[in-house]
């Protein structure tokens, strides 16, 4: 996506600009991005896949009736066939608007978050609190083979599908990973850097070479997470065939919150793990 794509609503976005933090709760400072915006740059066709996008939210804090303050990890999951996005700097100060709020039990504060995210999502999303020191929130690493040690020269740093390549003579059933994904936000250029998971089978089997170049390549591509998620999704689905194909992403964490986009072909209720740069 090039920079200028988003010039009509960016003036609109908190991200990229100085933004008060509400004082009180405030849900009207939720701002919701049409996932068209993307797609449509892109040539994605949401048609294809289905899917979801895991936020986990660390700084999930309010006050109960005796004002104590309670602080928790929220994690929410927004359907990938929803009509908006939410923008993140906006789901930050929302979050954080509620820091001096009574509120008289965990539902509650579900419910409030749950339905004011509907109102700027245009779905109804799931958010769940859990405990600081659940278990669910230990370190893991993906599954399956980094393919980071391949020597490869590299010299692409724009996304081009024509990267992948295959190997006929092996039939590919795999998860494949990475750490070095890096692409760009289209408000304010800063780097986004993911590590990149792949499970597919298909009748060809991917050379691991190839598909560690085009997810370099995506090294100066300014993009959404999720546009980005799906664009991969896409490519491989056009270069392989395959009868099972999975795509995500675990994002950095920025602001409190980290972005896991989960394209598949399939419905899924796979929720990404905690990875170590989360």
């Amino acid at each position: 996506m090039k920079p200028g794509v988003l010039a009509g609503i960016s003036s609109q976005l908190p991200l990229g600009r100085n933004s008060e933090q509400p004082k009180c709760y405030d849900p009207s400072v939720l701002v919701g991005v049409p996932r068209t915006l993307a797609r449509d740059v892109e040539g994605i066709d949401a048609s294809k896949f289905e899917g979801h996008d895991l936020w986990n939210c660390w700084e999930v804090s309010w006050l109960d009736l005796q004002g104590k303050p309670v602080i928790q990890i929220g994690q929410l999951v927004v359907p990938a066939n929803s009509p908006n996005l939410c923008e993140s700097k906006s789901l930050k100060l929302y979050l954080n608007s509620l820091a001096n709020e009574k509120i008289e039990s965990e539902a509650a504060v579900i419910a409030r978050i749950v339905n004011d995210l509907e109102t700027v999502l245009g779905v109804r999303p799931r958010f769940s609190l859990y405990a600081l020191d659940d278990n669910r929130f230990l370190i893991e690493s993906p599954k399956g083979t980094c393919i980071d040690g391949v020597p490869v020269d590299l010299a692409v740093y724009e996304p081009d599908s024509l990267i992948l390549q295959t190997d006929p003579n092996q039939t590919g059933a795999e998860r494949l990973y990475s750490h070095l994904f890096r692409s760009n936000c289209p408000v304010t250029g800063q780097p986004d850097w993911a590590t990149v998971v792949i499970n597919y089978k298909a009748q060809e089997r991917l050379f691991p070479e190839s598909l560690l170049a085009y997810l370099v390549s995506y090294r100066n591509h300014t993009g959404f997470h999720e546009a980005c998620v799906e664009r991969i999704y896409e490519d491989l689905l056009g270069c392989l065939n395959p009868t099972e194909l999975l795509v995500w992403a675990g994002f950095v964490r920025r602001g409190g919150l980290d972005i896991n986009p989960v394209r598949s072909m399939t419905p899924i209720n796979f929720l990404p793990p905690r990875l170590a740069r989360h």
